[in-house]
C-alpha cells in the first residue's frame, strides 16, 4: 500500500551545534552567575530566554530560536542542555567572553535579574519586534495573546526591560529626552532657589 507523500510532514533533522557554541553559552551563564539545574523548569526557561535575548542583541551563539507558547525557544539548545547537563550545571567551559560580550552579559543580568517572567515576556516581545518586524503595538498584541496568564503589570515590566536591553536610542531619541527632562530639571532647580 502506497502512502501519499504530499501529506507527510517535513521535519528538519536536528543539527549538531559545535562544541564552541555550547562552551560560549556556558561562558555566558558563568558570567551571569546562573547556576543552571536541568530539573527545574524555570532554569530551563531562563536558559532559553538568555540565549534568545543574546541572539536578538546580535550575539550569534548558533542556537536558532522560534516562537512557542512560552516565547522564543531553541530545540537545539534543549537537546544540548540534556545531552551535556553536567557541563551546563557545573559551568565547565574553557571559552572566554570578549569585553563586549561581558558587558552585554552584565547588562542582561542588571536589567532582567534572571527572573523568568520578565525574561519570557521580554524575549517574546523582542522576537516579534525584531524577528517578525512588528511595530511596537502589534508586538504587544502578540505578547498579550500568547501570555494571557500574565498581568498587565508583568507584561509592561517585561516589555520595558526588553526595550532597555535590545533597543539603542537614536540621537534624536536622546535629544528629545534631553529636552523633555530639561524642563523638569529647570523647574526643580527653580524650586530649590526659593
Amino acid at each position: 500500500m502506497e502512502t501519499d507523500k504530499s501529506l507527510a510532514v517535513q521535519v528538519p533533522p536536528l543539527r549538531r551545534m559545535t562544541m564552541e557554541n555550547r562552551k560560549k553559552v556556558i561562558a555566558f551563564f558563568k558570567e551571569l552567575g546562573f547556576a543552571f539545574d536541568i530539573a527545574r523548569f524555570d532554569d530551563r526557561l531562563i536558559a532559553q530566554k538568555i540565549v534568545c535575548l543574546l541572539d536578538l542583541k546580535g550575539i550569534d551563539l548558533g542556537y536558532t530560536c522560534s516562537i512557542y507558547v512560552r516565547g522564543p525557544y531553541s530545540p537545539y539548545l534543549t537537546q544540548d542542555l540534556y545531552e551535556f547537563t553536567n557541563e551546563f550545571e557545573n559551568l565547565k567551559t574553557d571559552s572566554r567572553l570578549s569585553s563586549a560580550e561581558k558587558e552585554t552579559a552584565g547588562e542582561l543580568g542588571r536589567i532582567f535579574g534572571l527572573k523568568p517572567v520578565p525574561l519570557e515576556v521580554g524575549a517574546t516581545y523582542g522576537y516579534y519586534a525584531l524577528r517578525q518586524n512588528c511595530d511596537p503595538l502589534e508586538a504587544l498584541r502578540h505578547v498579550k495573546r500568547l501570555k494571557p496568564f500574565y498581568s498587565e503589570a508583568q507584561i509592561a515590566l517585561g516589555i520595558s526591560k526588553a526595550k532597555e536591553f535590545l533597543f539603542q536610542p537614536t540621537q534624536k531619541d536622546l535629544e528629545d529626552l534631553k529636552k523633555e527632562t530639561g524642563i523638569w530639571q529647570r523647574a526643580s532647580l527653580k524650586t530649590l532657589e526659593h
